[in-house]
């Protein structure tokens, strides 16, 4: 198991006691914008070494493999906001303005980062078990 992989499997590991914690703070406290401070432990991700892999350190198989979960990453946000706005759009029409507290949007954005850091993981875990042409 290479260290893409074995950071791939841990960043998996921190999205999901991310959206637990979440999930239990709002059902225990009910205090929704109280209950983004359990983002922070996505700041957990950072704490293994092969997180810290420089691109030179790879070779160009992982490089890559590599490239090609971030493109996937980004691609999964884009189609998250492009859905989202369109979700808006139909609740509300094209042409109303509505006001929407900070911590929604705040909201939005943590929710969309963890889900990047999940695609990611996953896309990498898939193109290392696809063998040598991924």
């Amino acid at each position: 198991m290479t260290d893409s992989e074995k950071w791939a499997i841990w960043t998996l590991g921190v999205v999901a006691l991310t959206t637990a914690a979440y999930f239990i703070f709002v059902a225990v406290r009910g205090h929704v914008p109280a209950a983004m401070s359990v983002f922070a432990l996505t700041a957990l991700v950072a704490l293994p070494k092969a997180g810290h892999r420089s691109w030179r350190s790879l070779d160009e198989r992982e490089r890559g493999i590599a490239h090609k979960a971030l493109e996937t990453s980004w691609r999964a946000g884009w189609l998250m906001a492009i859905a989202l706005s369109l979700i808006i759009w139909r609740a509300k029409g094209w042409d109303m303005a509505f006001a929407l507290p900070m911590w929604k949007v705040l909201l939005a954005i943590w929710w969309l980062g963890t889900l990047m850091l999940a695609v990611r993981s996953v896309a990498t875990l898939v193109l290392y078990r696809r063998g040598s042409n991924a």
